[in-house]
């Protein structure tokens, strides 16, 4: 759509030496207005332009991104153009401005590529980002492409590092501090500082609040912790219990009349009921039709499901902020999904205060709780098995991506996905419940 814009723009094709080269070729054309996806080398340095611009004395480099303009990312959308300024400018290339090309918010479904985007001139911020870069450039590719690996120092971004514990600074750490709970980076950065990895070589004085110091403990000992107040703290709970869970999909370009851009839409939910902690569950769901807008459907079926009386079990606040914006887009409603609200319980801040695994490692995310207190219960059989992939079934099946006998399959998938989600919470108040009683204090 952004290409749109720029209706004389011819796309740069080709891969590697050969995209450079045909770039080159076309700049050289003074007929050539603007280009997509130019793409420049210098010293093992590339970059690609999404949109090149003749200017008068000059080019203008636009990069199309998929944030709203007023981001709170900009920064870092700033850095990437700006290293594409820096890359073509090596070559010769005479950049003279540099604009983010972002979504506006006020685009809504079916309106034309000229209300999508918002063009921010960013030369000045970008100028003083190529100014830095140039300080650095002659000693970039040295690292990058080094045979021998740098040093490895422990900082945040080796929570997601898949080589971690396999590779690097974690291999043969059965508990890493990496796994102390909400670990400030400051705190973080002094255990970096002291070469201190294995959690058991935590010092004492690092302040450790009583959540994370807790947690140390048990990874230590290799035993799991029960607060004496578990039990007292799982009478929030009012039977019978409605255990629900929500999927919904975003995506960038709207799907439905009158939806903008990263609209967030309810597309289904689950519902187990227990009558009493002992008894067996229940269930209703309701999945949408993906080719049309059924959020308001969803609503009116989730209220039915739900009854009047019992607390409305969720695990995080994820289901509290889609019932709030349900309440406030359709009033008619607004009496019903309040009082929805007013009986949601929690069942993450308990586990937070009164329980850990070591297993758990740092997380109280459901999909590294349940393994370790509800080890028979899985994901793994299961064709859709985590939320990411859920949405991008149901956006397939609303593009029409997924159509024909397909929709039936992965309908039933989603549905599955879905109803495992809150028969994980019913395990887990359960295992929870048995806990509190073993542990419980008089």
């Amino acid at each position: 759509m952004a290409k749109e814009l720029f209706p004389t723009g011819i796309l740069v094709p080709g891969n590697g030496a050969a995209a450079v080269e045909a770039t080159q070729g076309l700049i050289n054309i003074s007929q050539t207005d603007t280009l997509f996806e130019a793409a420049f080398s210098s010293q093992k340095l590339t970059a690609r332009a999404d949109i090149l611009k003749r200017t008068q004395g000059g080019w203008h480099v636009l990069e199309v991104k998929s944030s709203f303009a007023d981001t709170s990312s900009i920064r870092q959308l700033v850095d990437d153009l700006a290293y594409t300024v820096f890359v073509a400018r090596r070559t010769g290339l005479n950049v003279t401005k540099a604009s983010l090309v972002l979504l506006s918010r006020a685009y809504r479904f079916g309106n034309g590529s000229d209300l999508l985007f918002e063009i921010l001139d960013k030369t000045v911020e970008v100028d003083a980002r190529v100014a830095e870069f140039i300080k650095v450039a002659d000693s970039l590719p040295t690292a990058l492409f080094a045979d021998t690996r740098p040093a490895a120092s422990l900082l945040p971004a080796c929570r997601e590092c898949n080589f971690f514990e396999t590779d690097c600074l974690g291999l043969g750490v059965l508990h890493s501090v990496l796994e102390i709970p909400g670990l400030h980076h400051t705190k973080l950065k002094r255990l970096s500082a002291a070469s201190i990895i294995d959690m058991a070589q935590t010092p004492t004085d690092l302040g450790l609040n009583e959540r994370q110091e807790r947690a140390r403990l048990s990874s230590i000992a290799g035993t799991t912790f029960v607060s004496p107040a578990l039990s007292a703290a799982l009478r929030v709970f009012q039977f019978p219990c409605y255990y629900l869970d929500f999927e919904t999909v975003a995506t960038v370009l709207p799907m439905y009349d009158n939806h903008s851009c990263h609209r967030q839409v309810l597309t289904q939910f689950s519902v187990h009921r227990k009558e009493a902690i002992g008894s067996d569950p229940t269930h209703i769901d309701y999945l949408a039709d993906a080719t049309q807008d059924c959020e308001k459907l969803v609503a009116d079926a989730l209220i039915d499901a739900l009854g009047n009386l019992g607390s409305i079990v969720v695990y995080s606040s994820f289901e509290k902020t889609r019932i709030s914006g349900l309440r406030d887009a359709y009033p008619d409603l607004a009496t019903a999904l309040q009082a929805i609200l007013d009986r949601l319980a929690d069942l993450l801040p308990v586990l937070q205060e009164h329980v850990y695994h070591p297993a758990f490692r740092g997380s109280f995310s459901i999909k590294k709780v349940l393994p370790a207190l509800v080890p028979t219960l899985s994901y793994a059989g299961l064709e859709v098995r985590d939320g990411d992939t859920a949405i991008a079934r149901f956006a397939r099946m609303a593009n029409g991506t997924i159509s024909g006998e397909d929709v039936a399959l992965t309908r039933k998938q989603l549905l599955d996905y879905c109803k495992l989600d809150t028969l994980a919470m019913v395990r887990l108040h359960e295992t929870l419940h048995a806990l509190g009683s073993a542990n419980n204090t008089p």
